[in-house]
């Protein structure tokens, strides 16, 4: 599920203001796909995808509806619905609306906890379905939305929606990637220096961490480095969410047993579970010097960059993105744990309870 960005008031009555945005919030353009905007009090809060059931038939389908009924449930606040089909392409298929019974089954389903399904659409190749009876089932060709004024002031705003979800793949290699290789070494020993190195980046700039780490291979190898000590590997997330402070009074608590319990906090982050909020600015850092440091990790510094992101992803409300991290981590290596923990666990659709708080959840940065 992805908070709505702060942006100007999107119409949620026109289909092509609809098919404008939701590239935008997810990160891709869906396929195969069910889009819920969730709508509290005439505001549109969030943006939830889900895949369309495995078949039309019945059993299936009121599975699905099920299904979307349990993930909004943990969003108490929903009072209408508008959805998007993103129906796959099938040149036999015939002219009436794709998964109309879905639709009702969908609407039964919400209505029964006083949600109304507000607008729903079909979109499959160029043509769009209404699903309001009064719009007689027609198909109508879809305009291009180049020109739309929701999809230009989000391209202005640096958004650019990718044809399907990143896996961690298609970074440029560094040009100095054999020299920071060559000074990678196991840092266990060292996890306060660590920890304070990987600090000091994340209050850095973009530009400036990028131009650092290519500047001093012995910074980018100790990073690298790090990540082969899980404990270090498992704390960044904290690190970037929560502060140095806190991530030390983790550490002292696990080493001089100070208190019961003083991996708690830790575990309960990870989990997403708690009433604080990640620092989203330090974690959105986390995202992009584990991001760029994808250009000269290998082997299981490079598993654990991909599960650190997929984390990052997952606490963003953007479960798509994460499991398709998650899913190239274990193609590359099935006998990583971490890789394999984290898919099953996201997999199954857990959201962290700050994704359904509006006041705690990481909104894109479209300004």
């Amino acid at each position: 599920m992805t908070t709505t960005p702060e942006r100007q008031p999107l119409s949620l009555s026109s289909y092509k203001d609809i098919l404008a945005y939701v590239p935008h919030a997810l990160g891709f353009h869906p396929r195969n796909s069910a889009v819920l905007l969730l709508i509290d009090d005439d505001r549109l809060e969030a943006t939830l995808r889900v895949d369309l059931p495995p078949s039309t038939r019945r059993e299936d389908e009121e599975n699905w509806s099920s299904q979307v009924n349990r993930l909004l449930e943990r969003i108490p606040s929903v009072q209408d619905v508008a959805l998007v089909i993103y129906a796959p392409e099938d040149r036999l298929a015939q002219l009436d609306a794709p998964y109309s019974s879905l639709v009702n089954h969908l609407e039964t389903t919400l209505s029964r906890r006083r949600i109304r399904l507000r607008h729903a659409w079909c979109l499959r190749g160029s043509m769009i379905w209404d699903y309001d009876p009064e719009e007689g089932n027609c198909a109508k060709a879809v305009p291009s939305l180049v020109t739309n004024e929701t999809h230009l002031s989000m391209v202005l705003a640096g958004s650019a929606p990718m044809d399907t979800p990143w896996d961690g793949t298609g970074i440029a290699k560094w040009s100095n990637s054999k020299d920071v290789l060559h000074l990678v070494v196991d840092q266990g020993g060292n996890v306060m220096e660590c920890l304070e190195a990987w600090n000091r980046t994340l209050k850095m700039t973009q530009k400036d961490s990028e131009s650092s780490l290519r500047d001093d291979p012995r910074l980018a190898a100790l990073l690298l480095g790090s990540l082969q000590t899980k404990f270090v590997r498992d704390l960044l997330p904290y690190l970037a969410g929560q502060g140095l402070e806190d991530t030390l009074d983790i550490i002292f608590g696990v080493s001089f047993d100070a208190q019961e319990g003083a991996i708690a906090p830790l575990s309960d982050y990870l989990l997403g579970r708690g009433w604080y909020a990640p620092d989203w600015r330090r974690v959105d850092r986390l995202w992009e010097v584990a991001r760029d440091l994808l250009g000269v990790a290998c082997d299981d510094s490079r598993h654990a960059l991909l599960c650190i992101l997929a984390w990052i992803e997952w606490a963003r409300g953007r479960g798509s993105m994460a499991l398709a991290l998650l899913n190239q981590a274990v193609e590359e290596n099935e006998k990583y744990e971490l890789a394999a923990l984290l898919q099953k666990l996201m997999s199954h659709g857990i959201m962290p309870s700050w994704a359904t708080d509006q006041l705690r959840a990481w909104r894109a940065n479209f300004a």
